[in-house]
């Protein structure tokens, strides 16, 4: 009886681990389409977990792509390095300057991680404010 109740435990604390280190859910947050409507650029937010911060991303895809929640950003990830600023929708903004030229504005104080300078036939261009 006693192996049993050690092993119980040891499988629930194993998996409970496996909750703890998963992310979480996208939340789409704003979208941007390109002049010619071919492409467009959106910003979310991935939840977090117990070791990682919650993350802004930029995805760059055709006109008819839509957010899951198992995507990462292709374009631009970035977080609040330790809530040394606010993420939410003003934090990330989008400009087209052409069909395949796009501008990513962005809160200086945001923690980089990825930022591709072209995806799927698309240049981006970064401006920190």
């Amino acid at each position: 009886m006693c192996k049993f109740i050690v092993i119980s435990l040891f499988s629930l604390c194993f998996c409970s681990c496996f909750q703890l280190f998963d992310v979480g859910p996208n939340t789409f947050i704003k979208e941007s389409y390109n002049p010619q409507q071919s492409k467009k650029a959106v910003l979310f937010l991935k939840g977090g977990n117990a070791t990682t911060d919650n993350s802004l991303q930029v995805t760059v895809n055709g006109y008819e792509y839509e957010l899951d929640n198992k995507e990462v950003g292709n374009t631009f990830i970035v977080d609040s390095d330790h809530s040394n600023t606010i993420q939410d929708s003003a934090a990330i903004n989008f400009i087209w300057l052409s069909n395949d030229t796009l501008q990513i504005d962005f809160d200086g104080r945001l923690r980089t991680f990825i930022q591709n300078r072209s995806v799927n036939g698309v240049t981006i261009m970064y401006k920190s404010r």
